[in-house]
């Protein structure tokens, strides 16, 4: 039987969520170790498909250091770069398509426009982490998103930048750094996921 996607542990730790606001208020004390016991099992199966949650970070640093390779030994123009870029970015933030896109990419980039859903699988990922997480520990794992998907944002202009300036040694320097920050923090969001998940 296959682990359940993303998405699906996201409905259903939401779910659990509100049930056990509910239940909070409605059982006695003699049946709140029951609820405990029930959200315990539910950390227990998340840490079970640890590896499948974390699988789509890896991807996107993975294409991540790919892109930098690139960067590092001109194996690619500055629009390539981009490209892949983009696609590490998990449909987190909109852009204009490039005429090579995928068909893949535009339909992310119109279900991002409509509105009607979030495609983003980091904030998948990072709000399936911290279903019972502290408040505190959920207002980290929102600044650390933030934060990714601003980097990534940085990114974005930086190449579009070098690629218009015909990746001059300037225009380059700026995109690889920006590129290593972006990379950092998609390492940070990966710990930050683990962390809550109580995985190594």
């Amino acid at each position: 039987m296959p682990n359940p996607s993303p998405a699906v542990l996201d409905r259903r730790g939401a779910l659990l969520g509100a049930l056990a606001v509910f239940a909070g208020a409605a059982v006695d004390p003699a049946q709140a170790g029951v609820l405990d016991g029930t959200v315990e099992w539910w950390k227990g199966r998340k840490r079970a498909n640890s590896a499948k949650l974390i699988a789509p970070i890896k991807v996107a640093q993975q294409r991540l250091e790919a892109a930098s390779a690139m960067l590092a030994n001109g194996s690619g123009s500055a629009v390539d770069v981009l490209q892949l870029v983009r696609a590490s970015s998990l449909n987190c933030y909109l852009f204009e398509a490039l005429p090579g896109d995928s068909i893949e990419t535009r339909a992310s980039l119109v279900t991002q426009s409509s509105g009607l859903s979030d495609p983003c699988t980091f904030r998948i990922v990072v709000k399936n982490a911290v279903d019972f997480a502290s408040p505190a520990d959920k207002e980290r794992g929102a600044e650390l998103l933030s934060s990714l998907i601003l980097a990534y944002q940085k990114l974005d202009s930086e190449l579009e930048a070098a690629a218009l300036d015909g990746a001059t040694s300037s225009a380059a320097g700026k995109a690889t750094a920006q590129l290593s920050a972006t990379l950092q923090l998609a390492y940070q969001v990966e710990g930050f996921v683990k962390e809550m998940l109580l995985v190594a």
